[in-house]
């Protein structure tokens, strides 16, 4: 059997909305890369860094639960009403959930920041000193962290539309900004320059996406209706999607305090090496994941089985597609690229090798956490929330035992494992749970396709470790030393399997004539 085919032209309109979306998403990752090597080389990895990384580690999972929201809950609602009722109708939805769903998270703002100071001492047990930066820091984020909402509202209706170019690009605009005020502000108030970035940031991105619904016809005006059968109806598909990140925000406040205990640094050198992975999996991967979400929300709004499964199907193939090389790839230059990014100034060899193995035993996360993301898409399309938050508590008891019991043989390393074991569990239980809703889900053309990429992606291993032989021989003292360690391998790598593919049929380099990087583009079926 073979691959699954796209579904017309030679690319699925879900291939064409990924590749859109990597392209901005793509520097959103560059720039986060950036900003993380400026950062360690300004501040290095001390009380500083891992106050700043503690003082974001909640805003952070309230700005993703409401990127989720919005993804899962607010545009499938809003792709149904358009579908069903009227553009209007979808445009007055847009409005009440802008304008209540801000009031509401205003609110855990405020709470926030009165309990900053208690939220940064459980976090910082194991290093006081970092309490009293973190507490003020995570005040300040918290007074702006409101805005996020109509970034992720606009966000997910611009997705809907087929506007996929410049709202991947959102990290980006907020990366740029980050730069600017380190580099001008960094050495005047330290880390705090990065929340005036942040906040910059976020009025750049609300403002840009308002425009831009301004252009497809949008206009907000204030909607108050806490109480409006239509808020009504998110409140019961959002409350269990926050049961699930309640848990989240657990896990994380466990992660920082075991961090915190096994030493000064082991924050930093954890948070480097998960946004690492994450960058790289919401560049691809991700990107994959949400292009096939109007797809998928389509299929479940006309009640179409067959059409959601045939998304599925071809979803999944693209993430093997990108997750298996880039997985190789990582497994064996890891060292060359944390040491090209930031093994300068404060930053030492001996932290890069902390961080390379912490990013070595997070890879499995690419795609064990990007298929746990499809296969919650047609829960949340056909607005069952209830089901993927089973599979995260699942997740997040596995990985607090599980880290707890490796905690006193691996110390720091326990946590990148542990995450790894939970990662494989989420999805296990949700294909599960998916299987008993829809029936078979049929991924044998899926995997039978993947043994061509596995064995590209092993040439492709090979091609690497003949790289590596080449820049061992390069003296350190040469110019440019570490930028030739990783270019060359990572040249000769990539190269041999985008031939392979080529040559065996897994992609056809004519598509990229197809996709139009310049310009967003209205999805269509």
């Amino acid at each position: 059997m073979n691959a699954p085919k796209p579904e017309r032209g030679g690319v699925s309109q879900i291939g064409k909305n990924a590749f859109s979306t990597v392209a901005s998403a793509g520097f959103g990752t560059v720039s986060s890369i950036i900003l993380d090597a400026i950062v360690v080389a300004r501040f290095g990895m001390g009380n500083q860094t891992d106050a700043y990384f503690i003082a974001t580690t909640i805003p952070i999972v309230i700005m993703t639960v409401l990127v989720l929201q919005a993804t899962r809950v607010v545009q499938p609602i809003f792709l149904a009403k358009r579908e069903s009722e009227s553009s209007e109708a979808g445009w007055e939805y847009l409005r009440l959930i802008l304008t209540n769903g801000t009031i509401l998270v205003t609110g855990v703002c405020l709470a926030g920041m009165a309990l900053s100071p208690l939220l940064m001492r459980l976090q910082t047990a194991g290093s006081v000193a970092e309490a009293p930066i973190a507490s003020q820091l995570s005040i300040f984020l918290f007074a702006f962290l409101w805005l996020y909402v109509p970034i992720a509202v606009m966000r997910a209706a611009l997705n809907s539309l087929g506007e996929f170019a410049i709202p991947g690009a959102t990290k980006f605009f907020e990366n740029v900004f980050k730069i600017a005020f380190v580099l001008m502000l960094g050495g005047a108030i330290g880390v705090q320059a990065l929340i005036l970035g942040a906040l910059f940031g976020a009025l750049a991105q609300a403002a840009l996406f308002y425009w831009m619904l301004r252009r497809r016809g949008f206009t907000f005006r204030f909607r108050f209706g806490l109480a409006h059968a239509d808020m009504k109806r998110t409140y019961g598909l959002v409350s269990y999607q926050l049961t699930g990140q309640i848990s989240g925000i657990g896990v994380e406040v466990f992660n920082n305090a075991m961090g915190s205990h096994l030493g000064v640094g082991n924050v930093t050198a954890l948070r480097l090496a998960t946004r690492i992975i994450d960058s790289f999996a919401g560049l691809l991967p991700g990107s994959v994941v949400e292009a096939a979400m109007p797809a998928v929300a389509r299929s479940a709004a006309q009640r179409d089985t067959a059409g959601m499964k045939r998304h599925l199907h071809h979803t999944l193939y693209l993430l093997q597609l990108v997750t298996l090389p880039l997985s190789v790839w990582l497994a064996l230059v890891n060292r060359q690229l944390i040491a090209l990014l930031y093994q300068r100034a404060s930053f030492s060899s001996t932290d890069t090798q902390l961080v390379s193995t912490l990013l070595f035993l997070m890879i499995p996360y690419l795609f064990l956490g990007r298929l746990r993301s499809l296969f919650e898409l047609p829960f949340f399309a056909t607005h069952n929330t209830r089901s993927p938050v089973f599979a995260s508590f699942v997740e997040a008891v596995t990985y607090v035992l599980s880290t707890v019991l490796l905690a006193s043989r691996l110390g720091v390393y326990a946590l990148p494992t542990g995450r790894t074991i939970a990662a494989l569990i989420g999805p296990c239980v949700l294909g599960w749970l998916l299987r008993r809703r829809i029936g078979s889900l049929q991924f044998g053309s899926v995997w039978s396709g993947a043994a061509k990429v596995c064995a590209a992606s092993l040439v492709m291993a090979a091609c690497i470790f003949l790289g590596l032989s080449l820049v061992d021989h390069v003296p350190a003292s040469i110019g440019g030393a570490k930028l030739i360690a990783l270019a060359v391998p990572s040249a000769i790598g990539f190269g041999s399997v985008v031939v392979l593919f080529s040559m065996m049929g897994v992609i056809n380099l004519s598509m990229l004539r197809q996709l139009d990087f310049l310009r967003a583009r209205r999805a269509s079926e």
